[in-house]
């Protein structure tokens, strides 16, 4: 079950995960904490409620796939060469192009070092051989560089060999062993996918580390989908997605979609993205129970626009020890938001921090059509 902005009540969910308890305490009102952290994925298949009220359901664990890599051979580096000729029936096409458009290039080529006799005298005056370089292989980074050759190449001056030369030299060349180019496969590859995913969420969150989940794109996937500061609805859409690169594609769409948390009610802009705080050793996001029972999904932030306190500060019950919490609501419309945390002894730091409860704030896919519409 998950919650829903602008509804009071629980919307049925169709995937869960397990639950590992890793703490259990007991308050003094003897009420019992429980700390637990999602471990496996599962599908509900049916539910129904016994005689005292109490729901069971039936589930099917979910089997995850995998993550895989593109194979490093699909893309070989070329060697180095002291000259290129090409064939003067046809151009070579780039192997970024369509392999569509290829189809009636398949028989042209570049003939390497293997000049004929006619056109001996003519390349050797042309060819210039790349400074630093052998008939071996270099180390070079491994960023991706086509080479191409354009069709009027003959018709090239000595200046233009030598520029080509001397551009080839520093770049290595990659041949496409596979039917589409590369960049095509790392749109998605799970790992390549991470590392696009990890260099935004660091912009939000500089600490704790997630260099460590970046080898790990599963776990890297189901980390970030915990830890968005988006709404339940959205959330719970992430944790259905099948497979490691489409959740990744959609998060790092998220990432970049939206800078603001606003309110789930009257849309009220209540903080930045940039203004996420960490509070917790599991992340921004943290659940918390509160003395009556009622679970809330909380998102840390250290500064907020557009809530007003409501009572005095007060420590009793606090999630957060030395910190005093205050009811903070939407100025707008006056719908609960969370909570103004303040220090109450010195050495704390920060000296306040605001909790947003992630399941009054306003689901991502509604902003982004407020913003078409607008």
């Amino acid at each position: 079950m998950h919650g829903r902005p602008n509804h009071r009540n629980y919307a049925n969910a169709s995937v869960g995960t397990t639950a590992e308890i890793r703490q259990l305490g007991r308050s003094d009102d003897g009420s019992i904490n429980v700390k637990a952290r999602g471990q496996q994925r599962f599908r509900l298949i049916r539910y129904w409620s016994d005689v005292d009220g109490v729901v069971w359901g039936e589930v099917q664990i979910i089997e995850e796939d995998p993550p895989l890599r593109t194979p490093r051979g699909a893309f070989a580096q070329l060697a180095a060469s002291r000259s290129c000729r090409l064939h003067t029936s046809s151009p070579v096409m780039s192997l970024d192009v369509s392999p569509m458009k290829q189809q009636g290039h398949m028989d042209s080529g570049l003939d390497c070092d293997t000049p004929s006799a006619s056109d001996s005298s003519s390349q050797s005056s042309n060819s210039t051989k790349p400074s630093g370089q052998s008939g071996e292989n270099t180390n070079m980074d491994e960023e991706d560089y086509i080479c191409s050759t354009p069709s009027s190449s003959r018709t090239d001056t000595k200046h233009q060999h030598q520029y080509n030369a001397a551009n080839y030299s520093k770049k290595p060349l990659q041949a496409s062993l596979a039917f589409w180019p590369q960049w095509a496969y790392e749109m998605y590859d799970p790992y390549s996918l991470a590392c696009r995913a990890a260099d935004l969420w660091r912009l939000i969150i500089k600490t704790p580390s997630i260099d460590e989940l970046v080898k790990k794109p599963d776990l890297l996937s189901f980390y970030i989908g915990n830890q968005l500061p988006v709404s339940e609805p959205v959330r719970q859409k992430l944790l259905e997605i099948n497979g490691v690169s489409y959740r990744l594609r959609r998060e790092i769409q998220l990432l970049k979609a939206c800078d603001l948390i606003k309110c789930g009610y009257c849309k009220s802009e209540i903080a930045k993205h940039s203004d996420v705080v960490v509070m917790s050793s599991d992340g921004p996001l943290g659940t918390y129970v509160n003395n009556h029972g009622y679970v809330h999904a909380t998102i840390t932030v250290n500064n907020a626009m557009g809530l007003a306190l409501e009572g005095d500060p007060t420590e009793e019950h606090s999630w957060f020890p030395g910190y005093a919490w205050t009811i903070a609501s939407c100025a707008s419309c006056g719908s609960n938001i969370g909570w103004l945390f303040s220090t109450t002894k010195r050495h704390l730091h920060p000296k306040s921090f605001w909790g947003i409860r992630s399941s009054q704030i306003a689901d991502v896919v509604d902003v982004e059509q407020q913003q078409e519409e607008e």
